[in-house]
């Protein structure tokens, strides 16, 4: 029993491949695993080993080659200064990645991939990276709960929770470029070292600890708050004196941890003097901290990614500060200090929310001060019924936490701004809705238009309508390869609008009959007979196979267009195997307030202009 318990940190290793397997498709160019801020973080390996260009002028030659050609994964990491470019992101990650990537390099060149960076075997190799990481960070945790007693099943029961009841399951699987899974590892592995050092008296570990802590600022410089976490894993101030004196009496180890760590920070700072002839560069440009207005209660609370909405077994492990204090006290108030430090700060950022996927991801970096909550948790209940109990919830939790982790990946939960109404809309649902969540209060005007496909009305493409199968009614509009346009609208366009900034709506029950449709949702705008703004809204990831189903789009009408010009409304089927039924269309032109707040407002198309 003792021997499985050990090797929780592998069983759950083993799931995440499952589950990478499962979910991940590195081949296809949407689903690569080097992508959003990680191209940022990875773009310094390329540059320097391949391209030898740290101006960064090859993005355009990757995201040509190997990601979407309508750029919708395109990342601009790349910020002017001092007359060159930098990279927004830290170098910290290109370190932790180095022997992936050569690993990953050799094998393209073995295998005969192409050695350019971005080829196949690189964005493997940065997913075995995550996951190798993923099992590092959760051996040491589990190391370092039993350096605070936790018995075998204490530890894997924690683990097992920070590892499926928590957001880290979608940063390592499925965004594993991002930082989090490697600074949770990194910041383990710094506060286990600590731990030992302090508690062994091994100067050696004084060395590492330096090194980590440069790679963990070099990574995210905010994750450099995890100093004020010394107090506590050194065991108090007289600890704290006491390993300072030892490694005063052989100066060597204080001296070589020193050097380590400004060897380890001066990496960044050469690569920006080589860009730019500067030392100290401010890399986010016009991206920064507003420390006099922090958003503490939204970062925790908020339905759009607050933490513990997403994540409420980290909620429930709050409890473990009542076992913590009774066993540490003062000590405990660092910790306390600490979280609150980190959260306030964390909640300037000007995008405290961090456009972020299942829930608020920079939290997952401290994950080991949540495993140390939960432990103390389970410590302090009295009473084998009151234990069960706490269990049993934070099982339940987990499942949730699986549902939505689920939910995220198949896009049932938006990747824009998410209220109160989308939450609950999502609640527990497993296939995504094409829905728009339009403000009422932005409305000044509006023009609708239906065809319940029950009369002829003078619309386009008549000559779809059947009765072979119906929402509502007796007719609906067959569309395939023989008839691909549907029934559809078509108006002068300046007539239906008032004011500059306007949407339209359109909602409709399709159904896909006998698999997943490629069909589109399409609004064209044409003036003088040539069309100027052709806009479709691919229905496959909504359209529920033999099922009718409730679609909602919306795409804001370009602020200028020609006097002359027409709308045509309609839906485009290609496909001669699997046709698709359109019934109960309706359309709503919406004229909106013309303010900065309405002028892009989430989930609604931005057209050409």
């Amino acid at each position: 029993m003792q021997k499985i318990l050990k090797a929780s940190p592998l069983i759950i290793l083993f799931l995440y491949i499952l589950g990478f397997l499962f979910f991940r498709h590195p081949g296809q160019n949407w689903d690569r695993v080097i992508n959003s801020d990680g191209k940022g973080y990875y773009g310094y390996l390329p540059a320097i080993f391949i391209y030898h260009d740290l101006q960064f002028n090859f993005i355009d030659q990757y995201e040509d080659k190997y990601y979407p050609p309508d750029k919708l994964v395109f990342k601009e990491f790349r910020v002017k200064a001092y007359g060159g470019n930098v990279d927004k992101c830290f170098a910290g990650l290109a370190i932790v990645w180095l022997p992936f990537f050569l690993a990953g390099h050799l094998l393209s060149y073995i295998i005969g991939y192409e050695t350019d960076g971005y080829s196949i075997m690189y964005q493997y190799s940065i997913a075995v990276a995550a996951l190798f990481y993923l099992w590092l960070g959760l051996f040491v945790l589990f190391r370092l709960l039993q350096k605070f007693k936790a018995t075998g099943k204490q530890a894997a029961f924690v683990i097992l929770l920070i590892a499926f009841g928590t957001n880290l399951p979608y940063f390592t699987i499925i965004e594993g470029s991002m930082s989090h899974v490697y600074s949770f590892a990194l910041i383990n592995c710094f506060l286990y070292s600590l731990y030992c050092l302090v508690e062994r008296g091994n100067r050696c570990w004084f060395v590492l600890s330096a090194f980590l802590l440069a790679v963990i600022i070099l990574i995210r410089p905010t994750n450099g708050l995890v100093i004020l976490l010394i107090p506590f894993f050194s065991g108090g101030w007289k600890k704290i004196n006491e390993t300072v004196n030892l490694l005063l009496k052989k100066p060597i180890y204080l001296l070589s941890g020193t050097v380590l760590f400004l060897l380890v920070m001066a990496v960044q700072v050469t690569i920006w003097y080589i860009q730019t002839g500067h030392l100290i560069v401010y890399s986010y440009g016009d991206e920064s901290f507003n420390f006099r207005h922090p958003q503490f209660f939204p970062i925790l609370f908020s339905y759009n990614r607050g933490w513990f909405v997403y994540t409420p077994a980290v909620f429930v492990s709050l409890a473990g500060f009542m076992g913590l204090y009774r066993e540490f006290k003062l000590r405990t108030i660092w910790i306390l200090f600490f979280l609150l430090v980190f959260i306030y700060v964390s909640s300037t950022w000007w995008m405290w929310y961090y456009a972020s996927k299942c829930g608020q991801r920079v939290f997952i970096d401290i994950y080991a001060i949540v495993g140390l909550l939960i432990l103390f948790t389970l410590k302090s209940i009295k009473g084998s019924y009151f234990r069960y109990g706490v269990i049993s919830l934070f099982l339940l939790l987990t499942g949730l936490n699986i549902v939505q982790f689920y939910q995220h990946v198949k896009w049932v939960f938006p990747a824009t701004y998410i209220t109160s109404e989308i939450y609950w809309d999502s609640f527990c649902k497993f296939h995504p809705e094409a829905r728009i969540y339009l403000p009422q209060n932005a409305i000044t005007g509006k023009q609708s238009f239906s065809n319940d496909m029950e009369r002829d009305m003078g619309w386009m493409n008549e000559s779809t309508i059947t009765d072979a199968d119906v929402i509502s009614g007796k007719r609906s509009s067959k569309i395939d390869s023989l008839l691909p346009f549907s029934v559809g609208f078509m108006n002068k366009l300046s007539p239906l609008l008032s004011g500059k900034n306007a949407i339209i709506k359109i909602n409709a029950y399709v159904l896909s009959k006998g698999g997943k449709t490629t069909a589109s949702l399409v609004v064209d705008l044409e003036s003088a007979g040539k069309s100027f703004c052709y806009t479709p809204a691919y229905l496959g990831s909504f359209a529920i196979m033999n099922k009718w189903t409730l679609v909602e789009f919306g795409m804001y009408v370009p602020r200028s267009f020609p006097p002359d010009s027409y709308v045509k409304i309609y839906f485009y089927n290609p496909s001669a195997k699997i046709p698709l039924f359109v019934d109960d269309l309706k359309i709503d032109f919406l004229s909106l307030k013309d303010d900065e707040n309405y002028r892009r407002i989430d989930g609604i198309k931005i057209p050409c202009f």
